[in-house]
C-alpha cells in the first residue's frame, strides 16, 4: 500500500513539473505518462489538493500599495501612491504623470485654483489629460520657467495644456526662474499682470510640483542659470534639491538666501499652507531631494516609484 501511495506522488509530481515547470499541454502529458487526456487534468486536480502545486495570484500593486500605506505613516503624508519603477527614465515619469492626473481628477472641484510648476516630469503628465471641464477653475504658473540655454522647458506650456484640457483660465509666468539681482526681480514682480499671477499662485488651493535633484545634470542647470562654478559652490553650502527653483539641504532649509531672493515664484513656505500640496517625482537618483522636501513639511502628498520608496523606507 506505501509503495503504491509513492508511486501515486511520483507520478503526481511528474504530471506537475512536465505541465507547470514545462509548459507540455495535457494531451503531451498523456502520451508521455500513457493516461487518458481526462486522467491528466484530474492529476493536476490532484497535485492541487494535496499541496504539490501551490498556486500563487500577485496582484501587481499589492506590494505599492503596502510601500504606500509605509510612506504614509513614516513621514505623516495624507496621500501617497507609489508606481513600478523602470524600465527607463521615460516610462517612469509617464507612470508618475498618469498617477498625478489621476490624484488631481480626485481633488478638483467648482471654484478650484490649482497652481503647478515645470519640468519633464509633469510634461509627461499633460500627455495622460482626460478632458474634463470644471466650472470657475484657474490653472496658475507656480514659479518662472524661461531658459537661458536652448533648452525647452515647457513651463508655460504645462499651465496651458492643463489649463485647456479642464476649460479653466491659464495664469502663466513668461519669465527667468532666477534673475540677476533682488532689485531686478522686485521691478518685474511689480507689475501689476505679474503682480497678479503671483497672488494667485499664493493663494491656489491645490500645487502640483516636480522635485529635482541639485548637481551637473540638474534642469536648473542645463537651462544656464548656474555656471558649473556656481553649482560647485552651492554644493558645497549644502544643496541636494531643488523645488519650483528654489534650492533646499538636506533638513529642508533654504540653501542660499541670497540666491532665493533672486528667484521668481511661489515661496516655500507658502507650499506648506496649502490645503493639498503634491511633490511627484521618481528615481533612485532623487531619494535624497525628496527626503530633503519631506524634512522641510513642504508638501503632504507623493508620487513615487517603488525604488525611492524602498530607499526612504530603509529597506533598500
Amino acid at each position: 500500500m506505501g509503495q503504491l501511495v509513492i508511486d501515486r506522488n511520483l507520478l503526481l509530481l511528474e504530471a506537475a513539473r512536465l505541465y507547470y515547470e514545462h509548459n507540455i499541454n495535457q494531451a503531451q502529458i498523456a502520451t508521455k505518462l500513457d493516461v487518458s487526456r481526462p486522467g491528466v487534468s484530474r492529476l493536476l486536480q490532484e497535485a492541487r489538493d494535496a499541496g504539490i502545486v501551490k498556486i500563487q495570484i500577485v496582484d501587481p500593486g499589492a506590494n505599492g500599495t503596502r510601500l504606500e500605506v509605509a510612506l504614509r505613516e513614516k513621514y505623516s503624508l495624507r496621500h501617497v501612491v507609489v508606481v513600478p519603477s523602470g524600465p527607463s527614465d521615460a516610462v517612469l515619469k509617464s507612470r508618475l504623470g498618469s498617477a498625478l492626473i489621476n490624484l488631481l481628477d480626485n481633488f478638483l472641484a467648482e471654484n478650484t485654483t490649482l497652481g503647478v510648476s515645470w519640468g519633464s516630469t509633469l510634461q509627461a503628465a499633460t500627455e495622460h489629460l482626460k478632458p474634463r471641464s470644471v466650472d470657475n477653475m484657474t490653472v496658475v504658473q507656480l514659479n518662472g520657467g524661461v531658459s537661458k540655454a536652448e533648452l525647452d522647458t515647457h513651463a508655460s506650456e504645462i499651465a496651458r495644456r492643463i489649463g485647456d484640457n479642464y476649460h479653466a483660465i491659464p495664469y502663466l509666468l513668461p519669465l527667468p526662474a532666477i534673475v540677476d539681482t533682488p532689485e531686478l526681480k522686485q521691478a518685474i514682480i511689480s507689475d501689476r499682470h505679474i503682480a497678479k499671477t503671483l497672488k494667485l499662485a499664493r493663494e491656489a488651493d491645490i500645487a502640483a510640483f516636480t522635485i529635482g535633484a541639485f548637481g551637473s545634470k540638474s534642469v536648473l542647470v542645463q537651462a544656464d542659470y548656474f555656471e558649473e562654478t556656481e553649482v560647485q559652490a552651492l554644493i558645497e553650502q549644502g544643496a541636494v534639491a531643488d523645488i519650483c527653483s528654489r534650492l533646499i539641504k538636506a533638513d529642508g532649509s533654504i540653501c542660499s538666501p541670497e540666491l532665493d531672493d533672486r528667484t521668481i515664484g511661489i515661496e516655500l513656505e507658502e507650499l506648506k499652507a496649502k490645503p493639498y500640496s503634491i511633490a511627484v517625482a521618481g528615481g533612485a537618483e532623487k531619494a535624497q531631494a525628496i527626503k530633503a522636501g519631506l524634512a522641510g513639511g513642504y508638501f503632504f502628498s507623493l508620487i513615487t516609484d517603488e525604488d525611492v520608496a524602498a530607499i526612504l523606507l530603509g529597506e533598500d
